[in-house]
Protein backbone atom coordinates (compact mmCIF):
# COMPACT_ATOMS: atom_id res chain seq x y z
CA UNK A 1 0.00 0.00 0.00
CA UNK A 2 1.67 3.18 -1.20
CA UNK A 3 -0.56 5.77 0.51
CA UNK A 4 -2.34 5.91 3.83
CA UNK A 5 -5.68 4.10 3.80
CA UNK A 6 -8.94 5.93 4.44
CA UNK A 7 -9.84 3.50 7.23
CA UNK A 8 -8.22 0.90 9.44
CA UNK A 9 -10.50 -1.96 10.44
CA UNK A 10 -9.39 -3.46 13.77
CA UNK A 11 -10.47 -7.03 14.55
CA UNK A 12 -9.58 -8.24 18.05
CA UNK A 13 -9.62 -12.03 18.21
CA UNK A 14 -11.58 -13.55 21.07
CA UNK A 15 -12.12 -17.20 22.08
CA UNK A 16 -15.11 -17.72 19.79
CA UNK A 17 -15.76 -20.90 17.86
CA UNK A 18 -16.38 -19.34 14.44
CA UNK A 19 -14.02 -19.79 11.50
CA UNK A 20 -11.70 -16.74 11.25
CA UNK A 21 -11.03 -17.48 7.58
CA UNK A 22 -14.65 -16.57 6.77
CA UNK A 23 -14.08 -13.20 8.41
CA UNK A 24 -10.77 -12.57 6.64
CA UNK A 25 -12.18 -13.54 3.23
CA UNK A 26 -15.24 -11.29 3.61
CA UNK A 27 -13.09 -8.17 3.59
CA UNK A 28 -12.07 -8.99 0.01
CA UNK A 29 -15.71 -8.54 -1.07
CA UNK A 30 -16.11 -4.93 0.06
CA UNK A 31 -17.51 -2.33 -2.31
CA UNK A 32 -14.84 0.02 -0.94
CA UNK A 33 -11.66 -0.24 -3.00
CA UNK A 34 -9.20 -2.66 -1.38
CA UNK A 35 -6.44 -0.05 -1.41
CA UNK A 36 -8.69 2.37 0.52
CA UNK A 37 -8.66 0.37 3.77
CA UNK A 38 -6.63 -2.09 5.79
CA UNK A 39 -7.69 -4.77 8.26
CA UNK A 40 -5.53 -5.21 11.37
CA UNK A 41 -6.30 -8.53 13.07
CA UNK A 42 -4.92 -8.73 16.61
CA UNK A 43 -4.37 -11.99 18.46
CA UNK A 44 -3.54 -11.89 22.14
CA UNK A 45 -3.49 -15.65 22.55
CA UNK A 46 -7.25 -16.01 22.10
CA UNK A 47 -7.00 -18.21 18.98
CA UNK A 48 -4.38 -20.97 18.80
CA UNK A 49 -4.82 -21.43 15.05
CA UNK A 50 -4.98 -17.75 14.06
CA UNK A 51 -1.55 -17.71 12.41
CA UNK A 52 -2.31 -20.81 10.36
CA UNK A 53 -5.70 -19.45 9.27
CA UNK A 54 -4.15 -16.14 8.24
CA UNK A 55 -1.28 -17.81 6.38
CA UNK A 56 -3.78 -19.85 4.36
CA UNK A 57 -5.77 -16.70 3.59
CA UNK A 58 -2.62 -14.83 2.53
CA UNK A 59 -1.52 -17.64 0.21
CA UNK A 60 -4.92 -17.65 -1.47
CA UNK A 61 -5.15 -13.85 -1.70
CA UNK A 62 -1.69 -12.23 -1.83
CA UNK A 63 -3.19 -8.74 -2.30
CA UNK A 64 -5.38 -9.01 0.80
CA UNK A 65 -5.79 -5.87 2.92
CA UNK A 66 -5.69 -8.10 6.01
CA UNK A 67 -2.64 -8.38 8.25
CA UNK A 68 -2.17 -10.19 11.54
CA UNK A 69 -0.27 -8.97 14.60
CA UNK A 70 0.40 -10.99 17.74
CA UNK A 71 0.54 -9.41 21.21
CA UNK A 72 1.32 -10.85 24.63
CA UNK A 73 -1.38 -9.14 26.66
CA UNK A 74 -4.75 -10.83 26.71
CA UNK A 75 -8.22 -9.36 26.45
CA UNK A 76 -10.27 -7.48 23.86
CA UNK A 77 -9.36 -4.06 25.25
CA UNK A 78 -5.62 -4.71 24.95
CA UNK A 79 -6.07 -6.14 21.45
CA UNK A 80 -8.16 -3.21 20.22
CA UNK A 81 -5.69 -0.72 21.69
CA UNK A 82 -2.79 -2.54 20.02
CA UNK A 83 -4.68 -2.53 16.74
CA UNK A 84 -5.26 1.21 17.02
CA UNK A 85 -1.54 1.79 17.61
CA UNK A 86 -0.64 -0.32 14.59
CA UNK A 87 -3.30 1.25 12.36
CA UNK A 88 -2.20 3.53 9.53
CA UNK A 89 -5.45 5.45 9.04
CA UNK A 90 -6.99 8.34 10.94
CA UNK A 91 -10.36 6.58 10.87
CA UNK A 92 -10.56 3.57 13.21
CA UNK A 93 -13.24 0.95 12.66
CA UNK A 94 -13.66 -1.72 15.35
CA UNK A 95 -15.40 -4.91 14.17
CA UNK A 96 -16.01 -8.08 16.16
CA UNK A 97 -14.15 -11.22 15.18
CA UNK A 98 -17.38 -13.21 14.91
CA UNK A 99 -19.02 -10.66 12.56
CA UNK A 100 -18.99 -11.28 8.82
CA UNK A 101 -19.01 -7.82 7.21
CA UNK A 102 -21.54 -7.15 4.48
CA UNK A 103 -20.09 -5.84 1.23
CA UNK A 104 -21.06 -2.25 2.11
CA UNK A 105 -19.82 -2.17 5.71
CA UNK A 106 -16.45 -0.46 5.27
CA UNK A 107 -17.71 1.97 2.64
CA UNK A 108 -20.65 3.04 4.82
CA UNK A 109 -18.32 3.95 7.68
CA UNK A 110 -15.86 5.79 5.43
CA UNK A 111 -18.60 7.81 3.73
CA UNK A 112 -20.24 8.73 7.04
CA UNK A 113 -17.05 10.27 8.38
CA UNK A 114 -16.08 11.78 5.02
CA UNK A 115 -19.33 13.76 5.02
CA UNK A 116 -19.19 14.64 8.70
CA UNK A 117 -17.97 18.04 9.84
CA UNK A 118 -15.66 17.51 12.79
CA UNK A 119 -14.31 14.48 14.57
CA UNK A 120 -16.68 14.17 17.53
CA UNK A 121 -19.09 11.52 16.29
CA UNK A 122 -19.27 7.74 16.17
CA UNK A 123 -20.74 5.58 13.42
CA UNK A 124 -22.48 2.38 14.51
CA UNK A 125 -23.42 -0.49 12.21
CA UNK A 126 -25.91 -3.23 13.13
CA UNK A 127 -25.26 -6.93 13.50
CA UNK A 128 -27.81 -9.65 12.84
CA UNK A 129 -27.87 -13.41 13.11
CA UNK A 130 -28.14 -15.13 9.76
CA UNK A 131 -31.52 -16.77 9.16
CA UNK A 132 -30.40 -20.29 10.03
CA UNK A 133 -29.18 -19.13 13.45
CA UNK A 134 -32.51 -17.40 14.08
CA UNK A 135 -34.23 -20.78 13.91
CA UNK A 136 -33.41 -21.07 17.61
CA UNK A 137 -36.06 -19.34 19.81
CA UNK A 138 -33.48 -18.14 22.31
CA UNK A 139 -31.33 -16.42 19.69
CA UNK A 140 -34.42 -14.78 18.17
CA UNK A 141 -35.39 -13.38 21.56
CA UNK A 142 -31.82 -12.35 22.35
CA UNK A 143 -31.57 -10.33 19.15
CA UNK A 144 -35.09 -8.91 18.91
CA UNK A 145 -35.30 -7.90 22.59
CA UNK A 146 -32.01 -6.03 22.43
CA UNK A 147 -30.60 -8.05 25.30
CA UNK A 148 -27.58 -9.15 23.24
CA UNK A 149 -26.12 -5.72 22.46
CA UNK A 150 -28.44 -3.47 24.53
CA UNK A 151 -30.08 -2.25 21.30
CA UNK A 152 -32.63 -4.17 19.16
CA UNK A 153 -31.00 -3.38 15.83
CA UNK A 154 -33.95 -4.62 13.76
CA UNK A 155 -36.13 -1.89 15.25
CA UNK A 156 -33.55 0.73 16.26
CA UNK A 157 -33.40 3.17 13.37
CA UNK A 158 -36.55 5.25 14.12
CA UNK A 159 -35.54 5.79 17.76
CA UNK A 160 -31.77 5.52 17.79
CA UNK A 161 -30.18 5.93 21.27
CA UNK A 162 -27.42 8.42 20.47
CA UNK A 163 -25.40 7.45 23.55
CA UNK A 164 -25.05 3.83 22.39
CA UNK A 165 -21.62 2.38 21.68
CA UNK A 166 -20.29 -1.13 21.24
CA UNK A 167 -17.00 -2.50 19.93
CA UNK A 168 -18.69 -4.84 17.47
CA UNK A 169 -19.18 -2.47 14.53
CA UNK A 170 -18.18 1.10 15.36
CA UNK A 171 -16.03 3.83 13.82
CA UNK A 172 -14.47 7.00 15.15
CA UNK A 173 -11.57 9.30 14.40
CA UNK A 174 -8.22 8.46 15.96
CA UNK A 175 -8.11 11.96 17.48
CA UNK A 176 -11.27 11.21 19.47
CA UNK A 177 -10.14 7.70 20.43
CA UNK A 178 -6.79 8.96 21.70
CA UNK A 179 -8.35 11.86 23.58
CA UNK A 180 -10.36 9.37 25.64
CA UNK A 181 -7.34 7.16 26.30
CA UNK A 182 -8.50 4.11 24.38
CA UNK A 183 -10.11 1.09 26.02
CA UNK A 184 -9.51 0.27 29.68
CA UNK A 185 -7.27 -2.81 29.69
CA UNK A 186 -8.43 -3.86 33.15
CA UNK A 187 -11.35 -5.44 31.29
CA UNK A 188 -10.03 -8.88 30.42
CA UNK A 189 -13.15 -10.33 28.79
CA UNK A 190 -14.82 -9.21 25.57
CA UNK A 191 -17.48 -7.69 27.82
CA UNK A 192 -17.95 -4.36 29.56
CA UNK A 193 -14.96 -2.58 28.04
CA UNK A 194 -17.01 -1.02 25.26
CA UNK A 195 -19.81 0.00 27.65
CA UNK A 196 -17.28 1.82 29.84
CA UNK A 197 -15.78 3.50 26.76
CA UNK A 198 -19.30 4.51 25.76
CA UNK A 199 -19.80 6.17 29.14
CA UNK A 200 -16.74 8.30 28.47
CA UNK A 201 -18.06 9.19 25.02
CA UNK A 202 -21.41 10.11 26.55
CA UNK A 203 -19.83 12.35 29.17
CA UNK A 204 -17.73 14.03 26.48
CA UNK A 205 -20.92 14.90 24.61
CA UNK A 206 -20.21 12.59 21.67
CA UNK A 207 -23.22 11.24 19.79
CA UNK A 208 -23.41 7.98 17.90
CA UNK A 209 -25.19 7.62 14.56
CA UNK A 210 -26.85 4.53 13.13
CA UNK A 211 -25.44 3.38 9.76
CA UNK A 212 -27.96 0.90 8.30
CA UNK A 213 -25.71 0.03 5.33
CA UNK A 214 -22.85 -1.01 7.62
CA UNK A 215 -24.41 -4.40 8.29
CA UNK A 216 -22.53 -7.34 9.78
CA UNK A 217 -23.72 -10.92 10.14
CA UNK A 218 -23.22 -12.59 13.50
CA UNK A 219 -21.38 -15.84 12.78
CA UNK A 220 -21.68 -17.45 16.19
CA UNK A 221 -24.34 -19.87 17.43
CA UNK A 222 -24.89 -18.47 20.93
CA UNK A 223 -26.60 -20.67 23.52
CA UNK A 224 -28.47 -19.92 26.72
CA UNK A 225 -25.73 -21.54 28.80
CA UNK A 226 -23.07 -19.40 27.11
CA UNK A 227 -25.10 -16.23 27.65
CA UNK A 228 -25.66 -17.03 31.33
CA UNK A 229 -21.90 -17.25 31.82
CA UNK A 230 -21.42 -14.05 29.78
CA UNK A 231 -24.02 -12.28 31.93
CA UNK A 232 -22.20 -13.34 35.08
CA UNK A 233 -18.96 -11.93 33.71
CA UNK A 234 -20.80 -8.79 32.62
CA UNK A 235 -21.91 -8.37 36.22
CA UNK A 236 -18.29 -8.55 37.38
CA UNK A 237 -17.34 -5.95 34.78
CA UNK A 238 -20.28 -3.78 35.83
CA UNK A 239 -19.06 -3.70 39.41
CA UNK A 240 -15.68 -2.45 38.23
CA UNK A 241 -17.39 0.12 35.99
CA UNK A 242 -19.45 1.53 38.85
CA UNK A 243 -16.35 1.78 41.02
CA UNK A 244 -14.79 3.99 38.34
CA UNK A 245 -17.76 5.92 37.02
CA UNK A 246 -20.42 5.77 39.74
CA UNK A 247 -23.95 4.36 39.49
CA UNK A 248 -25.20 3.39 36.04
CA UNK A 249 -28.99 3.80 35.65
CA UNK A 250 -29.25 0.90 33.19
CA UNK A 251 -28.27 -1.57 35.91
CA UNK A 252 -30.07 -0.19 38.95
CA UNK A 253 -33.26 -2.20 38.52
CA UNK A 254 -31.29 -5.47 38.66
CA UNK A 255 -28.56 -4.83 41.19
CA UNK A 256 -30.86 -3.14 43.71
CA UNK A 257 -32.86 -6.34 44.15
CA UNK A 258 -31.87 -8.93 46.76
CA UNK A 259 -30.55 -12.06 45.08
CA UNK A 260 -33.23 -14.13 46.82
CA UNK A 261 -35.92 -12.08 45.09
CA UNK A 262 -34.33 -12.64 41.67
CA UNK A 263 -34.05 -16.37 42.38
CA UNK A 264 -37.76 -16.36 43.22
CA UNK A 265 -38.45 -14.58 39.92
CA UNK A 266 -36.60 -17.34 38.09
CA UNK A 267 -38.68 -20.01 39.84
CA UNK A 268 -41.93 -18.20 38.96
CA UNK A 269 -40.83 -17.80 35.33
CA UNK A 270 -39.95 -21.50 35.12
CA UNK A 271 -43.33 -22.46 36.53
CA UNK A 272 -45.20 -20.21 34.09
CA UNK A 273 -43.36 -21.81 31.19
CA UNK A 274 -44.03 -25.29 32.56
CA UNK A 275 -47.75 -24.55 32.65
CA UNK A 276 -47.82 -22.99 29.18
CA UNK A 277 -44.79 -22.83 26.93
CA UNK A 278 -45.30 -19.75 24.73
CA UNK A 279 -42.91 -17.15 23.28
CA UNK A 280 -43.82 -14.84 26.16
CA UNK A 281 -43.23 -17.41 28.93
CA UNK A 282 -39.96 -18.50 27.32
CA UNK A 283 -38.85 -14.87 27.11
CA UNK A 284 -39.70 -14.40 30.77
CA UNK A 285 -37.51 -17.35 31.75
CA UNK A 286 -34.61 -16.17 29.58
CA UNK A 287 -34.81 -12.67 31.05
CA UNK A 288 -34.96 -13.91 34.64
CA UNK A 289 -32.02 -16.29 34.21
CA UNK A 290 -29.81 -13.62 32.65
CA UNK A 291 -30.77 -11.05 35.28
CA UNK A 292 -29.86 -13.52 38.01
CA UNK A 293 -26.48 -14.29 36.44
CA UNK A 294 -25.71 -10.57 36.06
CA UNK A 295 -26.64 -9.87 39.68
CA UNK A 296 -24.57 -12.83 40.89
CA UNK A 297 -21.57 -11.53 38.98
CA UNK A 298 -22.06 -8.01 40.27
CA UNK A 299 -22.41 -9.00 43.92
CA UNK A 300 -20.14 -12.04 43.83
CA UNK A 301 -17.07 -10.52 45.49
CA UNK A 302 -18.43 -7.17 46.63
CA UNK A 303 -17.20 -6.34 50.08
CA UNK A 304 -14.41 -8.86 50.21
CA UNK A 305 -11.28 -7.11 51.56
CA UNK A 306 -8.50 -6.83 49.00
CA UNK A 307 -10.54 -8.42 46.21
CA UNK A 308 -9.96 -6.53 42.96
CA UNK A 309 -11.49 -6.87 39.53
CA UNK A 310 -9.28 -9.35 37.72
CA UNK A 311 -11.36 -11.86 35.71
CA UNK A 312 -9.85 -15.19 34.87
CA UNK A 313 -9.26 -15.97 31.20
Amino acid sequence: MTSRPAASVIVALNPHDNDPARVFDAYLRQTARLESFEVVVVNGGARDMAAQAFAKHRRAFPATPVRLIEIEKRGRSAANNAGARAAQADLLLFVADDFIPSATLVRAHIEFHRNLAGATAVGIGPAFFVDELRDDPFRCWLEDSGRLFAVPFRFAEPNWPTSFFYAGNASLRRELFDSLGGFDEMFRYDLGDDFAFGLRLRRAGVRSHFLPKAVAWHDHALTLAERIEASRRSGEAARYTTELHGPVPEWEAIIAQPLADIVASVRRAEERERVASTPDTRAGRYQALLDLAFAQGYHGSAGEPGREFSPVE
